[in-house]
């Protein structure tokens, strides 16, 4: 059965950075988009929000719950959270797990809150993920690099499971992305260095992740799941 055009998507994490540039994106491009996130982005114009804490169930499933969409034509998961590298000695589970809780069994618990919408609609996921994911961080700690490649083992599971449903999803891989977070955060040295390190010689934009993420999202895509996008400026090459 062909689906009918996309017209909505939920992004998760999408109140800042690279979700936020997502949500903008598509809602310059026709979608109806509603973002999810802790705080309401700082943005102008009409950006459709919703409160939810991706490491709290409850906030979950009221999300989904009261959501005012008919059905869930497409869900971005862009919500993360790191910590700078440190040896394995300085280890903190409490810290570990409050990155884990966001970054991966966020992840889970939304796609297990959204499944019956997706099933639905025969939609679409995109999971944000890292070049960490593929290689290893070169500035952010092991907690980090574990809690992302379980978002890769997560997608090629469900993509298995859900294929029966129709239901397509995929991951991005992206390395570091010129948003403000990232220039608030990296001085110029620090971003010059980076670029060195970058055979295009520079920072990706946002438009390089989302134009992909569009594509995938899409009645476009009719055969691509399970799969992940890499998009890196040829930092790490697959074939």
């Amino acid at each position: 059965m062909k689906r009918k055009n996309n017209i909505n998507s939920v992004i998760i994490g999408g109140t800042r950075g690279i979700g936020l540039a997502i949500a903008l994106s598509l809602k310059k491009k026709g979608y109806e988009v509603v973002v999810g996130g802790r705080s309401k982005p700082n943005v102008e114009g009409d950006l459709r929000y919703k409160y939810i804490d991706v490491s709290q169930e409850k906030t979950i499933k009221n999300f989904f719950s009261t959501l005012d969409l008919k059905q869930i034509d497409s869900i971005v998961y862009s919500a993360g959270i790191t910590t700078k590298k440190k040896s394995i000695e300085k280890f903190n589970q409490d810290k570990y797990k409050e990155i884990h809780d966001v970054n991966l069994l966020g992840a889970i618990l939304i796609l297990k809150h959204a499944f019956q919408m997706l099933k639905k609609a025969k939609g679409r996921v995109v999971i944000i993920n890292s070049i960490a994911a593929r290689t290893y961080s070169k500035f952010s700690g092991i907690e980090y690099t574990v809690t992302k490649s379980g978002l890769s083992g997560l997608v090629r599971q469900l993509a298995i499971e859900w294929s029966k449903n129709g239901i397509l999803i995929n991951s991005i891989f992206p390395s570091m992305v010129g948003t403000d977070l990232l220039f608030d955060n990296l001085s110029k040295e620090e971003l010059d260095k980076i670029k060195g390190t970058i055979p295009l010689g520079r920072i990706a934009i946002t438009e390089e992740l989302t134009s992909a993420i569009e594509f995938l999202i899409s009645d476009k895509n009719t055969y691509i799941t399970g799969s992940g996008i890499d998009i890196n400026g040829g930092q790490y090459l697959s074939s």
